[in-house]
């Protein structure tokens, strides 16, 4: 399995108008010790001596930025598009940052903030999941172990296979 692409610690990547950059920031060992029960095993082996890594956007013009721990998903977004230096994620990337910079650099009237509420809302009523029944829930388990052992079945196989070849002299 090939191994992901992230960014760079201290390297400074250019998206549109912003620079996002990676780095390690040294945080209280109280705080830490709340972190480390969110942060995931495979990121836990770059936090150093009391170091957390972050992520920050910047504007170039240095009026604005945003900072993103390494347990957000946001954190895990920017870090996998900008490694993978995919151009197609890096152009969302940068209208996900419009879109930061927009919505908290602009206050808008009470209509703007009334509208903008209900947006919200909407969308985390999208998110909700939607709750299966115990015979559904049932189907999808037995489903699961079905196409586990198929699987393990076809390794079975050609493991044989592979055995009879070697006990043939190859051929």
């Amino acid at each position: 399995m090939e191994e992901e692409k992230l960014m760079a610690f201290g390297k400074i990547y250019r998206v549109g108008n912003y620079k996002v950059f990676k780095f390690n920031r040294t945080i209280p060992k109280k705080d830490l010790r709340n972190l480390r029960t969110d942060i995931p095993k495979d990121l836990l082996k770059y936090i150093k001596r009391g170091g957390v890594p972050y992520i920050k956007i910047e504007a170039v013009s240095g009026v604005w930025a945003i900072e993103f721990c390494c347990n957000t998903l946001h954190y895990q977004l920017i870090d996998r598009a900008l490694g993978s230096n995919n151009q197609e994620e890096i152009t969302t990337l940068h209208h996900v940052f419009n879109m930061f910079f927009t919505d908290t650099c602009v206050p808008g009237d009470g209509q703007f903030q009334e509208d903008k509420a209900k947006a919200y809302k909407a969308f985390i009523e999208r998110q909700k999941a939607n709750p299966i029944s115990d015979e559904d829930d049932a189907k999808i388990i037995e489903n699961m172990k079905a196409e586990e052992e198929a699987r393990a079945n076809i390794v079975e196989m050609a493991n044989t296979i592979k055995k009879e070849a070697e006990d043939n002299g190859g051929n």
